[in-house]
């Protein structure tokens, strides 16, 4: 608990006023040229980045084309040139798309302060507990994020450091020096100066690459946490329609009742134009992921993978399915809320109304059976049984794999 409020005082320096939820992750998006609000220039330069992060990945690709016929080097390329294919979509479309995810953020910004005078005790807290809780999932994410690049760029010369055999291999030739990531470049990257100069350009890949997973990733979960959120907040709403109905007029009680069509209806709107968004990263990251998992356990599995390999697939397949696991996850809890918000109109003290009054409520309850679903495009669901279903995808594909190399 210590831990968990030293994480929400740190955010506090981040906290911006205009943007009550969002408002550190916007910080870390605008750092990182996704958040595009300044000078021109400023922004293109920022695109100038992105653009060499594409060629990058586009080196990659012509690596694994060159070592394709090493097995376990063509799959550690091709890991890396998947998560980095991801990476960049991510980037690319959240640039693209610029206007639309400024139309999102506005919009939940702008709710949020509309709503600090007008919230009721219950409210109050429910706000300020998905608002902590996005809080502590963004650093905590960050964090895993570091410590995941941290040990990308480490892990090549941890093992030059602590293998005298492996230096002496490299010393005679039969090894090339440690690279971070598999690419090729138009110079010798395996004498100096041009690997000094490879290096460089890894570690700021993988700067780069890092940094855009992290804010993405944390700024599109905090908009789930929001919207579930505010479901809860909804439910709420419906619960208190008829509070002092005995001091109020009918007028004021059907006033609470078109608000609670209001603010589902922005719900709705909300919920539809951030999966706009979400569904094309989704759908190419669900992809990645079954491919990546499934090629993960076979280098791991392969009697030719040195223990600092599979160390390394270790890590890299853990990262990848919790990515994967925090999207569902958080997707299917605002499924969960969605089928839960209903039952605060008949929670409410509705036999109070009249005929008239009842009418609207009955209404009310029926537009809010609809339920709020994020999609990974066209085929696929964000929710728990697709995570399964992805785990058991990849290990079915890795069966096959397996049978046929036999």
């Amino acid at each position: 608990m210590v831990s968990v409020q030293k994480i929400i005082s740190l955010a506090k320096r981040l906290e911006d006023p205009k943007h009550p939820l969002l408002g550190p992750n916007l910080k870390g998006l605008y750092v990182y040229g996704l958040w595009q609000c300044g000078s021109k220039f400023r922004n293109t330069c920022y695109n100038v980045i992105h653009f060499c992060a594409f060629l990058f990945v586009i080196s990659q690709i012509m690596e694994l084309w060159i070592i394709r016929h090493d097995y376990l080097e063509a799959l550690h390329n091709l890991s890396l040139t998947a998560l980095g294919m991801v990476c960049i979509f991510k980037a690319v479309s959240y640039v693209m798309w610029q206007s639309d995810w400024k139309k999102l953020v506005e919009g939940i910004s702008a709710e949020e302060i509309s709503q600090s005078e007008s919230l009721n005790d219950a409210c109050i807290d429910l706000k300020q507990n998905y608002t902590n809780y996005a809080r502590i999932v963004t650093y905590f994410y960050w964090n895993v994020v570091v410590s995941t690049n941290i040990t990308m760029v480490s892990a090549p010369f941890l093992k030059y450091a602590t293998s005298s055999e492996y230096r002496e291999q490299i010393s005679n030739g039969t090894e090339p020096l440690p690279q971070i990531f598999s690419s090729w470049f138009p110079f010798d990257k395996t004498t100096m100066p041009g690997y000094s100069l490879a290096i460089f350009i890894h570690i700021l890949i993988n700067i780069h690459g890092g940094g855009v997973i992290a804010l993405y990733d944390s700024n599109a979960v905090a908009v789930m946490v929001f919207i579930r959120g505010q479901l809860a907040m909804l439910r709420e709403k419906c619960k208190h329609i008829f509070d002092d109905y005995d001091l109020v007029n009918e007028e004021i009680i059907l006033g609470r009742i078109k608000e609670c069509h209001r603010h589902h209806n922005f719900i709705l709107r909300q919920s539809s134009l951030f999966n706009s968004l979400l569904s094309p990263v989704m759908f190419l990251y669900v992809l990645v992921c079954s491919g990546m998992i499934c090629c993960s356990v076979i280098q791991f599995t392969s009697e030719e993978a040195t223990a600092a390999q599979k160390i390394w697939v270790l890590q890299y397949t853990t990262a990848l399915v919790s990515q994967l696991f925090l999207y569902c996850w958080h997707s299917n809890e605002v499924v969960v809320e969605c089928q839960n918000v209903d039952g605060g109109v008949y929670e409410s003290e509705w036999w109070k109304g009249d005929a008239r009054v009842r009418r609207q409520l009955a209404m009310l309850g029926g537009k809010l059976t609809h339920t709020v679903v994020f999609s990974a495009g066209p085929f696929a669901t964000l929710c728990v049984p697709t995570f399964i279903d992805v785990i058991k995808g990849s290990y079915s594909f890795f069966t096959l794999l397996t049978q046929m190399q036999e």
